[in-house]
């Protein structure tokens, strides 16, 4: 009987295993495949696929890829917002999506794997007098560089050498319609919504969105509640590398040749916030954002005031903990005193980003969750940063 039980946990464990193969698909990035600065519930999916299935999208960088190597100037991005509205109307983000996935349905959580980021040539980080943390620097200025892609390096001015770990600041599913007035982020709700339907690209949410998380590079997973049918993923905001706050309101902005995404449905994670209201101020961990990646979890807490989001990550971590890990809610919030770690993720977007890092090895003694991965393992692996790697000189020059 014994031997017939072993079996047919293997076959279940196998029969899973080869239900995560799936298809793989390709999105260009062209006119009919970008939205700017909008998730657009009326958007025709890019393509629909199934739960299991990868795709590998390209990304333009910012501004529809008016962005010109050495050349954009201050003054034609000023153009170029004013001509279509950014900000108030809309975000400056170039989004490829969206992706439908088949079976996501709203209170599911979606379980995004990133498998591979491929940069393209050139980013830039455009300085704004009017959009960063500080007011003293009142001359705009973008910065280019040009990559060394064989040893995934940038030189930043002479001598000093920058080790490149791109990622996605915007990996998304469709925002809820009652966002922003019905979540706890105190935000103006034309700023989140100003259009029924037509979500401005800025601020993140419970939904992802503009995250501006670095941990977000290949071999990490996000999760996601799923507020739409078919999820509806976009993507975009494409960075080469970025500091923990982005101070001065812009990363290493680039494009990418692909990310290439595994999307999971996940039936057995309950976003409950979703349709209970009284389960979004903290407290149901899967109704917001959850990163994961080999070391750490990182749970996500937003507000536009820095110490709200902060404790909105508390209380989401110490849900995620008892959930988890069997802790009280008590031994929780010790534990996150002693052990986790807060870190600014992104101050700049209006909405505030900060994360929790959990690490993983306190745990492995108790034969709790290692992972919330649907097979039970981590399945994924970071590129290895050589940081021995040499930097070509500079070609990027910075405009004024």
């Amino acid at each position: 009987m014994r031997k017939k039980m072993i079996v047919f946990s293997l076959l279940i464990a196998i029969s899973h295993a080869f239900s995560l193969v799936g298809e793989t698909y390709k999105v260009p990035a062209t006119t009919e495949t970008t939205t700017l600065g909008l998730f657009t519930l009326n958007k025709p999916p890019v393509v629909k696929i199934c739960s299991g299935d990868t795709v590998s999208m390209e990304t333009w960088n910012s501004c529809l890829h008016v962005m010109v190597f050495n050349k954009t100037t201050p003054a034609d991005v000023a153009k170029f917002y004013q001509e279509h509205d950014i900000q108030k109307r809309r975000g400056m983000h170039t989004l490829t999506g969206p992706v439908y996935i088949e079976g996501a349905e709203p209170g599911d959580v979606l379980e995004i794997r990133i498998l591979d980021i491929k940069l393209n040539d050139f980013g830039y980080n455009f300085l704004s007098p009017t959009q960063g943390i500080l007011s003293e620097f009142t001359k705009p200025r973008i910065k280019y560089f040009k990559y060394d892609k064989k040893n995934n390096t940038t030189e930043f001015v002479k001598g000093v050498c920058l080790h490149l770990k791109p990622f996605p600041g915007i990996l998304a599913v469709a925002p809820p319609l009652d966002w922003p007035q019905e979540w706890p982020v105190n935000m103006q709700p034309s700023m989140g919504q100003p259009v029924t339907g037509e979500f401005n690209s800025v601020p993140p949410g419970p939904f992802g969105g503009n995250l501006d998380q670095p941990e977000l590079q290949a071999g990490s997973i996000l999760f996601l509640p799923v507020f739409q049918k078919g999820a509806l993923v976009w993507t975009g905001d494409s960075h080469a590398m970025q500091s923990n706050g982005e101070i001065d309101i812009t990363a290493l902005e680039t494009s990418y040749e692909a990310i290439t995404l595994q999307f999971i449905v996940r039936k057995d994670l309950k976003a409950e916030g979703v349709l209970d209201k009284t389960k979004r101020k903290g407290g149901n961990a899967f109704s917001w954002p959850i990163i994961e990646n080999s070391t750490h979890w990182m749970i996500v807490g937003l507000n536009v005031d820095l110490f709200e989001a902060m404790k909105l990550a508390s209380r989401n971590a110490i849900d995620f903990l008892v959930r988890t890990q069997g802790l009280t809610p008590e031994e929780s919030y010790q534990f996150l005193s002693m052990v986790g770690d807060f870190e600014i993720a992104e101050a700049v977007n209006v909405i505030k980003n900060v994360t929790v890092h959990i690490p993983k090895e306190p745990f492995k003694g108790i034969g709790k969750t290692s992972t919330l991965c649907s097979e039970g393992t981590f399945p994924l692996k970071a590129p290895k940063v050589n940081l021995d790697a040499p930097c070509i000189p500079q070609e990027g020059i910075t405009v004024e």
